[in-house]
Parts: C-alpha cells; structure tokens; sequence
C-alpha cells in the first residue's frame, strides 16, 4: 500500500505503528505526525496492519473487544508492551473521569456515551500491556492520568518540522476553488455555525466525510484558509492534528470561537465570534491569506523548536523499553 513506509535509519531501535483498529483515512494526520518525527530523531519508522515481533510497537487508542483482546494475545505470546498514542481529551479530576471537558456518559452529538464508556473499558483492560502513553504534541493534556492509570508514563512527543510552502504557483492560484475549507465531522453546534457563514456569502467546502490523505491535501490547496469549528461551543481546545496538516499545505489556520492557550495556538488565527465586527474580519483574513500563512508558519517553527528545547525527546524511555522489550538496541 503506497501510504505505508518502511524507513531504514541508522543507529536507533526500530518503531513500528500498528495501525490495526483504524480506517487508515481517520489517522492519517497522526501518522503523518508520528513517521515525521520520530524519522527526524534518526528512528527507523515502519506502518503496517500486523505487529512487529522485532521492533517496538506503538498502537493509536480506540480498542473495541476484538481488537483489545488482538493486542492482549500479541502482548501475551511475545512478552512485549505496546505505547499507545492518545487522541482523545481524557482527564481525571475530582475522583471523576471525565472526556472531553464533560463528565462521563453526558450526552452529545460528537462521542456517544456507550462509545466513550467503550474506550476507556477496552483501554483499561489493557492496562497491563502499556508501556507508556504518547502525546503527539501537548494535546491532549491527560490530566491526571497517573492516579487513574498508576505506574504508566505519559510522553509528549516533540512537533515535527518541515519546509515552507511558497505558493509562487500563478496555475494553482488562479483556481482557489474556495475562501474556506471546513473537514470536521458535523455537529450541531458546528452546522450552525456553518449554515450562518454560508448565509453570509462565504465559499466553503465541507466533505462531511472522511476522505483520503491525498484527496484532503488537494482541498487544502484549492482554498484560501482552513476552518477550525469547535464540535460545541464550550469545547476547549484547537484540532492540532488539522491545524498542521493544513500548514504542510501552505495554508493557516482561522478558529472560530475558540480560547485556546496550548502550543498550536501560536499559529492559529483565532477568531472571537462574540465581536460583532467578527464577519468582516473572517472576510480581511481571506482577503491577507498568504500573509497570514507566512506569519503562521514562522510562528509554527519557532514554537515547535522551543517546545522541543523545553521537553526533550524521550529517547532514554526508548532505550529502556527496548530491553523489557528483549530487543536489542543498534
């Protein structure tokens, strides 16, 4: 499969993404995150559906039965543990768990409360076979996920880097199908949202599924700027993961509504909905989009490096995992 890499580099254990519980197109932005920069850090990176008896392996959360009991049997017969890459917003605060800045079970549109009931039973029962948790980034924060899961270490995973996009291309240009581009999946909040940007005369395209790496990448390209919408209004945090791809892209960021202070919030444009000015600055910043990309990707490097400088790469938690693992590092 043409988006699987096998990456050979010298010097470094092996890391292997086991990618077997997901529709390759919903993860493709946190692969393209976790290759990057561990290839970056002189790992060698493989992607595949099966596990790696010679590498170290790292699986994305969202386990259902069978693919929780997959991961046991594999942990079990080879004596080996998995770290697993958090996507979703997970605390624990009060004695009470809580997902997504709500208590647990509370009722929405986004994450039914058997599904997220779902999660974090198949992810406890795993318990036994994490070695550690990664945070692509410092999102999500897993507050407190020590007390809730004793003993299992959260790593933050430093931003990867990558090279400026010049959009010196007249062709390219010429054919911005779209002010907007919005890929998120639909809530309530978020079709309002929607609905009142388009009665406003605003371009945006919005798929409403997920859709390729390649085919989401071609979007991103042919509009000026990409929408950043919370699934609710008091939703809390920016979307990391699209907030980057779209900068590989050579475009930035507008969020709407959102107060977010995390580390991606030093590229992202964010935008206060309750000014009533709001629709004519959205329209300026379609207007200035290349300069708001130029300025969007510096801040981007700046703060990826500085993040870096402050928290390190946990290539000693590599190295120790590496002989629980029985593996034997280069």
């Amino acid at each position: 499969m043409g988006y699987f890499h096998n990456m050979p580099i010298q010097n470094k254990q092996s890391i292997h993404l086991w990618v077997f519980n997901h529709d390759y197109n919903g993860i493709s932005d946190q692969v393209a995150f976790f290759i990057s920069v561990f290839k970056q850090h002189g790992y060698a990176v493989s992607v595949g559906y099966k596990p790696r008896n010679s590498a170290l392996n790292v699986v994305i959360e969202n386990f259902s039965a069978k693919t929780k009991e997959i991961l046991v049997s594999f942990c079990q017969s080879r004596k080996k543990r998995v770290a697993i890459i958090m996507t979703e917003h997970l605390d624990f605060e009060n004695e009470k768990i809580r997902i997504h800045g709500a208590n647990l079970c509370e009722d929405n549109d986004y994450m039914h409360p058997a599904t997220q009931l779902d999660r974090i039973r198949y992810l406890m029962d795993a318990f036994a076979y994490i070695r550690c948790f990664f945070v692509l980034g410092d999102l999500p924060e897993l507050r407190n996920m020590s007390e809730m899961m004793p003993g299992i270490e959260v790593c933050t995973i430093p931003f990867p880097k990558f090279k400026f996009v010049s959009n010196n291309n007249n062709d390219e240009l010429r054919v911005l199908n779209s002010d907007f581009l919005f890929t998120g999946v639909m809530t309530s909040y978020r079709s309002q949202i929607y609905k009142l940007l388009k009665s406003n005369g605003f371009s945006i395209i919005c798929p409403e599924k997920f859709v390729s790496q390649k085919k989401r990448n071609e979007m991103n390209r042919s509009v000026k700027l990409i929408l950043n919408i919370p699934q609710r209004s008091n939703w809390r945090w920016l979307s990391l993961m699209r907030i980057i791809a779209a900068l590989r892209c050579g475009r930035a960021t507008i969020s709407l509504g959102t107060q977010d202070h995390s580390q991606i919030a030093d590229c992202t444009y964010q935008l206060d909905i309750g000014n009533p000015e709001w629709l004519e600055i959205l329209k300026d910043h379609a207007d200035n989009w290349l300069q708001l990309y130029q300025k969007a990707y510096d801040n981007y490097i700046s703060m990826a490096e500085e993040y870096e400088r402050l928290n390190g790469f946990p290539h000693d938690m590599i190295e120790y995992w590496s002989i629980t693992d029985h593996l034997s590092v280069k």
